[in-house]
């Protein structure tokens, strides 16, 4: 009974909406075998982004957004709430490795030089992820309104104001008024839950479609002869048949034809559900060993109180303390923006048509060195902060 009725829906919204084809433009699109498990980390980044918003809507059935409830409010989740805790902890776990995950995602599309045309805007949109994932979760942390929220907000209103002719304007109206107020919280509240999620989202979508679109290119590897010489599978065969018309007609947008492709369903679901369950089970183990964080009440006239940033921002603290004074402007906005602009601009940069890392040294030293400049400042503040011992005594 129950799939008679499955199909009479199911093809009740195909008349309606055409479902079918679109579920075949998905599910039975070819894509790159080699090197599968490496082009997994969109779709886990997409499952962990809805867990997210899950977990968040739990919260904001307790949250109170006031700086006199906010920190209490957090506290009740945590100690009162009905797996309070848990939730919680997946809502702040989940979010460190939702960076941590773009970060690695971006890297390897870099790598695989997936970013050449006509792929432009889908690396752009990639970056600007980056960036609203990072500014997610940073005003994430400044709803716990403790001690480290607060001089978290500080130093972002900070760095905003230093921002050449318009930063003084968007500090005031992020803060609300002249100091740090109740509209300060409730402002990156709004941020939180609203601005910075529903266009991350829209981005994600936009991003999404470019792939599809497209097609996923996956790597070099996927275009130099297969090394084992083993024949094509049926299944092989028919993937390939397949890219070739669409390569052929006029009206697709695809690029490039792989030695080897498959179909997207089941073999790359299967590899992308194994990659994302991995996740969900690291973040469930990050869950058990460590509680999230929360510190004491805000007091900002404390002298006691060593501020430290959230860990992604630690390069950024570095930054700004070992350029503090005349090279402090250059230092908190102008050599980031240059970063930032460079990165998404490579596409642009980089425009040949060579794919190989051994033939793209450049580039790769460019990736490099921003990765050892953001890991180096990233130790020597936690150094600082924490005090390492074996950062502070070789």
């Amino acid at each position: 009974m129950a799939p008679r009725l499955s199909k009479r829906a199911f093809g009740w919204l195909d008349r309606r909406f055409g479902l079918g084809a679109v579920l075949d433009r998905l599910l039975n699109d070819p894509v790159p075998e080699r090197g599968g498990w490496w082009y997994t980390f969109g779709a886990a980044l997409f499952v962990l982004f809805l867990l997210q918003a899950l977990t968040g809507l739990f919260l904001l059935f307790y949250y109170e957004p006031t700086i006199e409830r906010a920190r209490e409010s957090v506290l009740y989740i945590q100690q009162e709430a009905l797996l309070g805790w848990a939730v919680r902890g997946f809502h702040y776990w989940n979010m460190v490795l939702l960076v941590a995950l773009v970060g690695i995602h971006l890297l390897r599309t870099f790598v695989s030089a997936a970013y050449k045309a006509p792929r432009e805007l889908t690396w752009v949109l990639g970056v600007l992820l980056l960036l609203l994932m990072v500014a997610t979760a940073y005003t994430g942390v400044i709803l716990r309104w403790d001690q480290a929220a607060y001089f978290d907000l500080v130093v972002g209103l900070r760095i905003t104001e230093l921002t050449p002719v318009v930063g003084p304007w968007l500090a005031e109206l992020w803060r609300g008024g002249e100091v740090i107020n109740p509209h300060s919280l409730l402002r990156t509240f709004a941020f939180h839950i609203f601005l910075f999620p529903l266009t991350l989202l829209a981005v994600a979508l936009v991003h999404i479609g470019l792939v599809v679109l497209l097609g996923q290119y996956g790597s070099w590897i996927n275009y130099e002869p297969d090394p084992s010489g083993a024949p094509l599978t049926e299944e092989q065969a028919a993937s390939r048949r397949k890219l070739e018309e669409e390569l052929l007609d006029p009206k697709s947008r695809k690029v490039n034809l792989p030695a080897r492709t498959t179909f997207f369903w089941p073999f790359h679901v299967f590899k992308e559900g194994v990659v994302t369950f991995g996740f969900f089970l690291l973040d469930l183990l990050l869950v058990l060993w460590f509680a999230a964080p929360i510190e004491g009440p805000v007091d900002p006239a404390t002298t006691e109180y060593a501020p430290a940033s959230i860990w992604f921002f630690l390069f950024f603290d570095q930054a700004l303390l070992l350029f503090a004074g005349t090279w402090l402007v250059p230092a908190a906005n102008v050599v980031p923006l240059l970063m930032v602009l460079t990165l998404a601009l490579w596409p642009w940069l980089d425009s040949g048509s060579e794919v190989r890392p051994s033939g793209r040294l450049a580039s790769l030293a460019f990736m490099l060195a921003l990765i050892g400049v953001i890991f180096t400042f990233s130790f020597m503040a936690a150094s600082r902060i924490y005090n390492f011992e074996f950062i502070n005594h070789p």
